[in-house]
């Protein structure tokens, strides 16, 4: 990629996308490099969208990088997405690049490393990059952006108190889950949270959102340490499962915590329907053999 145009797409709401952070990766782009600033949320779509480049590197964190995945799958003449880490999980960014430094990874971008097509998934009118979550997981995010703290304080004020839910996972029709819920994972990121493997089998590329289903007779202390390491998907109470449609829902009709991208949706009764879309966005990430188990 000698001379191809960049365009940066930046969020200076997301926790770490400071302007040093982008002077820094304008400057190891070292080509002619437009930025963009978003102002609201949805900008980075709009801009995406509508902005010829031939390399659109969202700086934030997950949320950014969906904004800009949703742009792109869209556009009239779509470009490659690289993400470079600004946000305070960035369970994207490891998804494509494990441990990798971003200076480090965008170099190998910018030196005509190949994309990947990326799966997204349709949730009603949004589209979805990482992964969708229900219980803990929605309510950890939403207690954290709420009172201005890190997910791991958020993770200590919950944990004592939270009770599981009583839920239904339906995969392409058949039911692999009723009864008692912790949490529900559904996506194509192995990670979330940044930290967390839960869905350590998962890959990005392969036409299917990958499901893992924590039952509510686990203890939240020990499920925390295991899917830090993907440990926990052969546990008896965990079902693992793949498919194309995913429909997860409470069944006590009370309203079901959910999120995706690290962006909790308002709490409503009712089902959520996941519907995979493959290949929707060319992403550029490390070769599959060179990411850290």
């Amino acid at each position: 990629m000698v001379d191809v145009r960049v365009l940066v797409i930046a969020n200076p709401a997301a926790g770490g996308a400071s302007r040093e952070l982008v002077w820094r990766v304008v400057r190891a782009c070292r080509r002619p490099v437009s930025v963009r600033w978003t102002t609201s949320p949805g900008e980075a779509t709009s801009i995406a969208r509508g902005c010829p480049a031939d390399l659109v590197v969202s700086v934030g964190g997950d949320g950014t990088a969906r904004e800009v995945a949703a742009g792109l799958a869209t556009a009239w003449r779509p470009a490659p997405m690289m993400v470079v880490p600004g946000g305070t999980a960035n369970s994207m960014y490891r998804s494509l690049w494990g441990r990798t430094p971003w200076p480090s990874a965008l170099r190998q971008a910018l030196s005509g490393l190949p994309p990947r097509r990326l799966d997204l998934a349709r949730l009603d009118d949004r589209l979805v990059l990482a992964g969708a979550s229900t219980g803990f997981s929605a309510q950890v995010i939403h207690a954290a952006k709420a009172a201005g703290t890190s997910y791991q304080e958020a993770i200590a004020a919950l944990a004592p108190d939270y009770r599981p839910y009583p839920g239904r996972v339906v995969v392409d029709g058949v039911e692999v889950h009723s009864g008692s819920t912790l949490v529900v994972n559904v996506g194509g990121s192995r990670y979330r949270g940044g930290e967390f493997k839960l869905l350590p089998h998962s890959a990005l590329d392969d036409g299917l959102l990958d499901v893992c289903v924590i039952g509510g007779e686990h203890g939240l202390p020990e499920m925390l340490a295991r899917t830090r390491h993907g440990a926990h998907a052969d546990l008896p109470g965990v079902r693992y499962t793949r498919g194309r449609t995913v429909v997860l829902e409470r069944t006590d009709d009370r309203p079901l915590w959910f999120e995706h991208d690290g962006e909790v949706i308002q709490p409503a009764p009712g089902p959520r329907r996941l519907t995979v879309l493959p290949g929707a966005v060319e992403a550029i990430g490390a070769p599959v053999t060179a990411l850290a188990a």
